[in-house]
């Protein structure tokens, strides 16, 4: 007569076949990690961005997050993704997405200023790009 495998060796087996598949990278959904965004903050002074590097690089699926201060009132444009933000003077604003589509992407300020004080910008060319590299 067969023996009947005993529960002990059923939670073994199922506990090394999870391990196995953890080590893999395939883990069930339920045990897999919350993507956490990753954040780029910028200034902008005097109608200009005050960073070094205005290129943002992230990777297909990544949550991005781009805070953004500035001295007077902007509405900023993402392309690609179409969106848009207006940013108070001297408050953080920010723009939050999902990475879905990969390529390049300017960011532009479509105007600064309110009321008649208010100009548009297109002529400058873009503040940053945001670069969506394949996965």
């Amino acid at each position: 007569m067969p023996r009947q495998p005993t529960p002990l060796l059923l939670a073994a087996t199922i506990l090394v076949l999870t391990a196995s598949a953890l080590v893999r990278g395939i883990a069930p959904p339920a045990t897999a990690q919350a993507a956490t965004a990753k954040q780029f903050s910028f200034a902008i002074k005097q109608r200009k961005l005050d960073a070094a590097d205005k290129v943002v690089r992230v990777v297909k699926g990544d949550t991005v997050e781009l805070v953004f201060t500035g001295d007077e009132p902007t509405e900023l444009h993402l392309h690609g993704y179409d969106i848009k933000l207006d940013l108070k003077a001297n408050e953080p604003g920010k723009i939050q997405f999902t990475a879905t589509i990969a390529g390049r992407f300017p960011l532009e300020v479509h105007r600064f200023g309110t009321g008649t004080k208010a100009g548009r910008s297109h002529i400058t060319g873009p503040l940053l790009y945001v670069e969506v590299l394949p996965r």
